[in-house]
């Protein structure tokens, strides 16, 4: 084999350069290989000057070249550091066994999977989330530091709604106390009290608007329109009233009876209870007078059938016979709490 020959050199073209774009390319100047790197790729390869293949140059003497060229390269490896093991924290799998594959889940998480640590709610904070460290007992602060009563504002929009839900469309079933077991919230029916306030205040104030617009038709002039501020503490005092003292009463007796019952129970079941108010109002603002008694009716037995199904279970287990006495007196106070909401807001001239 002529080891002198360049099996890099390029080929002339055969045809010329018509067009003159060879005279600015720049002809491919292969590397310099050292003295008798050609001899030693033969060596390595076995191949001398009678190699059957006539091929002028073989991988051998590819490998040589490049040897001779180009330095090895050796990028030194920075020693690693021993990274400290994570705690492992069990997760909580709320949907099909099946969803899960080995210790990672393939793709992202499915519907119902829950990556809280097991046994935290989902609207708790988790450690290092700006939350306590672990779920502390409430009981363990005096009843005037507010971090007692923190669980009972422990929910978010859904839980309320679903509350609220079952309150107005659910009000004939009687399990309400084991759906919000083990978390009777106090944020709910606080919210829906002050919101009833506030809306009986202003409903009650247009439907007299239009009670006196319909009796001095055509001389407004004369005579004026005035607003009953006094109902908004009206309000204040008939709903937050009958939440806070109608259930610390019922609380009273469910202790005397010793009921499992306790007082936020009580509290959220009657908070709920005045949800289907809300609505109510806003119907009553029409000068429809049969129609305001109708809605009025049926919005106080409702609530009302919602209550004593709410109780009866525990009521009845406790006080035997003695619960109808009982709940009479419930019922009596709620059907007073309609009626008064009626004729105190809604006692107007009608079509």
């Amino acid at each position: 084999m002529d080891n002198s020959q360049n099996p890099f050199q390029a080929p002339s073209n055969p045809f010329g350069d018509p067009f003159g774009h060879e005279a600015n390319v720049q002809t491919y100047q292969p590397p310099s290989i050292r003295s008798g790197a050609w001899n030693s790729a033969d060596e390595v390869a076995g191949l001398g000057e009678d190699d059957t293949y006539g091929e002028p140059f073989s991988a051998a003497h590819l490998a040589a070249a490049h040897e001779a060229a180009v330095p090895a390269i050796v990028t030194p490896t920075p020693a690693t550091q021993p990274q400290p093991e994570k705690p492992s924290v069990p997760l909580a799998f709320t949907g099909e066994p099946g969803r899960a594959r080995g210790p990672m889940l393939q793709g992202p998480p499915a519907y119902g999977v829950s990556l809280l640590p097991a046994g935290v709610p989902p609207s708790l904070p988790l450690p290092g989330r700006g939350g306590p460290a672990d779920l502390e007992d409430p009981t363990k602060y005096p009843f005037y530091n507010v971090r007692r009563y923190r669980t009972y504002f422990n929910v978010d929009t859904s839980d309320v709604l679903g509350r609220i839900f079952r309150a107005i469309a659910l009000f004939f079933k009687s399990d309400f106390h084991e759906f919000i077991s083990p978390n009777p919230d106090l944020y709910g029916p606080f919210w829906v009290a002050t919101t009833l306030v506030f809306v009986s205040a202003v409903t009650g104030n247009y439907a007299s608007y239009l009670a006196w617009k319909r009796s001095h038709a055509g001389d407004e002039a004369s005579t004026g329109w005035y607003g009953d501020i006094n109902k908004v503490g009206g309000s204040m005092g008939l709903f937050y009233g009958y939440v806070g003292v109608v259930g610390l009463a019922l609380y009273a007796a469910l202790r005397y009876f010793r009921a499992g019952v306790s007082l936020a129970h009580v509290w959220c079941t009657y908070g709920y209870a005045l949800a289907v108010f809300i609505p109510m109002a806003f119907v009553c603002v029409f000068p429809v007078e049969i129609m305001r008694w109708v809605v009025v009716g049926v919005a106080t037995l409702t609530s009302g059938i919602f209550i004593l199904s709410s109780f009866r279970v525990a009521v009845v287990e406790a006080a035997g016979a003695k619960s109808v006495p009982l709940f009479l007196v419930m019922a009596a106070l709620h059907a007073a709490l309609g009626l008064a909401l009626k004729l105190y807001f809604f006692r107007y001239a009608s079509v």
